[in-house]
């Protein structure tokens, strides 16, 4: 039921997924709602539909005061079948209209800080006892009689299977027997199942598919692996791009395919029913790691096409099919509309050891004692196996890695961030590849580097190794000599008592120099603690810390996080009166920060730590408090705003440089990951703001190149599968600017409408969602102070990184080409 409250005041609630859902997608379309208003008396009062005019009422559960999000960001009215529509060009009192959802008024409709937003920003609004739109409209609209913004189950897509539509998702409402249909609906002429059409007049096209929807078990279309606890779905028939294939999977409690051994890949090849190429769920949309599995499995079994192993960094492909003949996995351009197969496990997945703890560890000398183990760095180099020899003969093993856990400890106390590579205990000697450890533990964990693991075809043993600068993974020849790492078993001296600096039995737990502690009291924010998040690493503790300490769902944990001037910038607040810390990190939750003024809380169960603006002072959540117990901290080496630009780059706000490569200069436009890679190779990112006034200068930058209007790429983006729907900055750069977070263009369904940033309608630069496919113009950024990289020619063949130079430089002579790029 869709309500509204309306207010001439500004405020927000958080978002919360329904507790039926399974996975961060609503299970079905928008459930049917109304919209509640109340009055500054607290008068309880909905919108109604009399006489084909929107007015307030009392509220009566009723469809003619139920209301739901439908296809196309447009707004269907259950009692008159009718959508929500603006007419800019009439009078104030009669601008919005019900009308027939094939309409050609403007019927698409957004929420921003729970306005409910049009054309031109005109907002909804209650002017009397009638429903309108105004520009100048302050309304904040609520949903079911409580704080719940109306935007808080937004409308998701459901797609299909069979039928004739390839497997595109339901158009709703859709007209069927002269009767608009907003939900799927079942009959006997569609195959039995629950069906919906795919185009809004079934009448006139005849496209529809069987809806694609949670259940439990595996029935119909669902096929269980008797040898397994897993079901699949070979959707054969449809064709989807990588990220609409996982989210059809994902709202159906499933996930696109990973395969664990050969026996799994051997059961998927010798099915009929499957298509020759399909995707799965292979990629490295996060551009920060390398291969990964998007139901977060384990990538130690591999069954590459040999065509990998010289996979350019700037192809740009960065999903991966399974061709059903060769069972082999290939990269592919993300954005190819292919069949897909679904898994799901039938029972509940179990639980890893709990990784994040302390536990006095005595050890040799020379040994580092960490929670149970002891290690040490071997400075002089050796291959693989010799390493392996060496570390055998001091009765431990090369390391292995289990955790986010190991991985901050190998980072932080082995080697302090420095960059060089060690050799690990992980090895493969089998074709298809299976990566084993060395001292025999279970793989479940890992954590590739770009690009990795690259492993050559039908060539062993392949051995990996590990960054001391990121901890992710390379494979490498196991005749190379690097530095090596062992661990073995050491002396617990009390499983019972974490710390001497943080007292157990006072309710601290340990975590690198700090100490943390639960406080299970409602409070508002502030009253207690100042909680930190500076990495994932911290955010991983503190997950574990909520997990222990809270076992039900949805109860909320404070940060001391909070957008203190209303500003949009969200900024941490001072712990013991010392100067507050930056924000280095952030992990929030799908559609946050959703507005501004708020304060940040994290909630338990299904999206454990992921953050959320709450109403500071409305809000009651429980407490994390956290104290220092090392040494002195000595002041960070920062780069300096006075540091010099490399040659030929732009001066920019605070610390960044920039370099664009416009048509003028390259012979071709990129993809956004084509753009991301390219940026990389020259030692940056594309851009990424922390303030308006970033984006402000290099808006200004651009203008003295150019003098007509171009889009340009720049770093924000949400492909990441754990992103959650997310915007995030390609250089992990935290968004915490509410302002940046929410400047868009968009396209209305039928015309073209402009939406700038909220704070003013005026500006010349916004930004504006693209398809990642999409090949534009883009920008490099690197930081002040730092060195350009020169990536690696062949002069003779004119190539950089797989690309032909003519396809990316402009240029005919190498000095032309220098000038350019600056190589020197």
């Amino acid at each position: 039921m869709l309500k509204i409250f309306v207010w001439h005041l500004w405020w927000g609630v958080h978002f919360k997924t329904p507790k039926s859902s399974t996975s961060y997608f609503s299970n079905t379309a928008t459930a049917p709602t109304n919209w509640i208003t109340y009055e500054p008396v607290m008068l309880c009062i909905c919108i109604h539909i009399k006489n084909s005019r929107i007015v307030i009422d009392d509220c009566k559960e009723t469809s003619e005061a139920l209301w739901k999000w439908v296809s196309q960001n447009r707004l269907f009215h259950l009692g008159s079948k009718q959508c929500l529509g603006l007419d800019i060009f009439t009078t104030s009192l009669s601008r919005l209209k019900m009308v027939d959802c094939n309409s050609e008024l403007m019927l698409w409709w957004r929420c921003a800080d729970a306005s409910i937003l049009g054309a031109s920003q005109y907002k909804v609004t209650v002017k009397s006892t009638y429903v309108t739109a105004s520009i100048n409209a302050t309304d904040q609209w609520r949903s079911n009689n409580s704080s719940d913004v109306i935007c808080q189950y937004p409308y998701h897509e459901i797609y299909t299977k069979d039928g004739n539509s390839y497997g595109k998702p339901c158009e709703f409402p859709f007209l069927y027997n002269k009767m608009w249909h907003h939900d799927c609906i079942q009959d006997e002429t569609h195959m039995g199942g629950k069906w919906c059409a795919t185009s809004e007049d079934y009448t006139r096209d005849g496209k529809w598919g069987i809806c694609l929807q949670p259940e439990d078990g595996c029935h119909d279309i669902w096929k269980h692996d008797p040898g397994s606890e897993s079901c699949y779905q070979f959707n054969t028939q449809s064709a989807l791009p990588w990220k609409e294939a996982y989210i059809s999977c994902q709202r159906q409690g499933g996930d696109l395919l990973s395969i664990q051994d050969g026996s799994e890949l051997s059961y998927i090849q010798a099915k009929d029913d499957i298509a020759e190429i399909f995707w799965i769920g292979l990629n490295q949309l996060d551009v920060s790691g390398g291969w990964q599995w998007s139901d977060h499995k384990p990538l130690n079994f591999l069954n590459w096409h040999p065509d990998m192993q010289s996979l350019s960094p700037l192809d740009g492909t960065s999903c991966v099919v399974m061709n059903a003949a060769s069972g082999q996995w290939q990269s592919y351009h993300c954005g190819t509309p292919l069949p897909y197969i679904c898994k799901k496990s039938l029972s509940e997945v179990p639980r890893l050891p709990e990784f994040w703890r302390h536990l006095d560890t005595r050890c040799d000398s020379g040994w580092l004692p960490h929670n149970g183990f002891c290690y040490m760095l071997v400075n002089s180099e050796a291959s693989w196996s010799t390493a392996d020899e060496l570390c055998k003969a001091n009765k431990s093993n090369l390391i292995s890695i289990h955790s986010l856990a190991d991985v901050e400890l190998v980072v932080t106390k082995l080697h302090n961030d420095a960059k060089e590579e060690i050799w690990m205990g992980l090895r493969n000697e089998d074709v298809p590849t299976v990566f084993k450890w060395s001292d025999h533990s279970a793989v479940v964990f890992t954590y590739w580097d770009q690009n990795e693991p690259k492993v050559p075809f039908n060539s062993t043993p392949n051995c990996v190794s590990y960054s001391g600068e990121l901890g992710q993974w390379r494979v490498k020849s196991c005749e190379e000599k690097l530095k090596y790492a062992c661990k073995k078993k050491g002396e617990i001296l009390n499983e019972t008592k974490s710390d001497e600096s943080c007292s157990l039995e006072e309710g601290w737990e340990r975590h690198g120099n700090y100490c943390y502690k639960i406080y299970k009291t409602e409070v508002s924010f502030g009253v207690q603690c100042n909680l930190t998040v500076m990495n994932r690493f911290e955010q991983e503790f503190i997950n574990s810390l909520i997990r222990k300490h809270t076992k039900v769902e949805e109860k909320y944990f404070w940060t001391g996080l909070q957008d203190i001037g209303q500003s949009g910038i969200y900024s941490w607040g001072t712990v013991d009166g010392e100067k507050a810390e930056a924000v280095t990190y952030t992990n929030w939750n799908s559609l946050q920060p959703e507005f501004s003024g708020g304060c940040v809380a994290m909630p338990s169960g299904k999206y454990l730590g992921r953050w959320e603006t709450k109403d500071c002072k409305a809000t009651k959540a429980f407490s994390v408090c956290k104290k220092y117990i090392g040494l002195p901290k000595k002041p960070e080496v920062l780069p300096k705003p006075t540091d010099p630009c490399p040659p030929g780059w732009h001066n920019g706000s605070g610390l960044a440089c920039y370099k664009f490569f416009h048509s003028e200069r390259v012979l071709r436009t990129r993809t956004w990951e084509e753009a991301e890679r390219f940026c990389e190779a020259l030692g940056g990112h594309l851009p990424s703001f922390s303030h308006s006034e970033e984006i402000k200068v290099l808006h200004s930058i651009l203008r003295k190149i150019i003098s007509n209007d171009r889009w340009v790429w720049i770093g924000m983006n949400k492909r990441s599968p754990d992103s959650l729907g997310t915007w995030q900055w390609s250089d992990d750069k935290p968004v915490n600017e509410y302002d940046t977070r929410d400047c868009t263009s968009q396209f209305s369904r039928r015309s073209f409408w402009r939406f700038y940033f909220h704070e003013g309608r005026d500006l010349e630069f916004y930004f504006k969602p693209f398809d990642c496919e999409a090949k534009l113009e883009w920008v490099c950024q690197i930081t002040k102070g730092k060195l350009q990289l020169h990536p690696f020619i062949q002069m003779q063949e004119f190539i950089i990184y797989g690309f032909l130079l003519d396809e990316v430089i402009q240029a005919t002579e190498l000095q032309h080409l220098r000038t350019l790029l600056n190589f020197s």
